[in-house]
């Protein structure tokens, strides 16, 4: 497998696990040695800002990305703690090209991919506290399907005006949907039905007080405001 990546991308050598490759890879040449004067002038220029931001890194002229469309810096990040083997969280670069390469004008591009559970183990290791969910100001109930569509769109409005609200997205009860917005700490539960739509409004409860009143559809977010202030 080396042997062929040593006629297609021999940089990918270095990525290999064997220990007789690791060895015969050691004394390859090191791409940093050999950098042209644009690219090593680009390199110092990452090193200095990273020096700038506090960011402690760890030059490796080993480190190769998975996929092959990378052009000059790549990256990996690392924890020091409590992750064993597996301690990288993350990595990615540049790929300048990659957008001329699949048809598009030429647009330098950089990005990078984090594992999501690495990161909790990793937070978890460095004793992180997360914070506790924050509470639900909005859950919206459909009382069946046909009026699932508007329910979306309320949400969605809510939301964009700044609220925290949710929705069942199982098909459940409503009566279901009522405990899951009381698992969720659901301040109001704002229940659309057939009746309501056509009416073009929502019967809007305190879960506090499970007070109802009838709500224009237009008015929830208004009205939202208005109970919180």
């Amino acid at each position: 497998t080396c042997m062929t990546r040593a006629e297609v991308n021999p940089l990918r050598a270095f990525d290999c696990k064997n220990p007789q490759c690791a060895a015969i890879m050691a004394d390859a040449p090191k791409i940093t040695d050999h950098l042209c004067d644009e690219c090593r002038e680009h390199y110092d220029a990452v090193k200095t800002l990273l020096d700038g931001a506090g960011v402690v890194y760890e030059e490796d002229y080993k480190l190769v990305r998975g996929l092959d469309y990378y052009t000059r810096t790549v990256f990996e990040v690392q924890v020091d703690n409590g992750m064993g083997a597996q301690n990288a969280i993350g990595g990615g670069g540049r790929y300048d090209k990659l957008a001329e390469e699949v048809g598009g004008r030429p647009t330098p591009g950089l990005g990078f991919a984090l594992g999501f559970e690495r990161c909790v183990l990793a937070l978890e290791a460095a004793g992180v506290e997360f914070p506790r969910a924050q509470k639900c100001d909005l859950f919206v109930a459909c009382v069946d399907d046909s009026v699932r569509a508007r329910a979306f769109a309320l949400v969605q409005e809510c939301r964009d005006a700044g609220f925290t609200t949710e929705m069942d997205h199982q098909k459940r009860s409503l009566k279901s949907q009522f405990k899951l917005a009381d698992k969720l700490g659901a301040a109001r539960v704002a229940v659309l039905g057939p009746d309501e739509l056509d009416a073009g409004e929502v019967t809007l409860r305190d879960m506090a007080t499970h007070t109802e009143a009838k709500v224009r559809l237009e008015e929830v977010v208004g009205e939202l405001g208005r109970a919180i202030l």
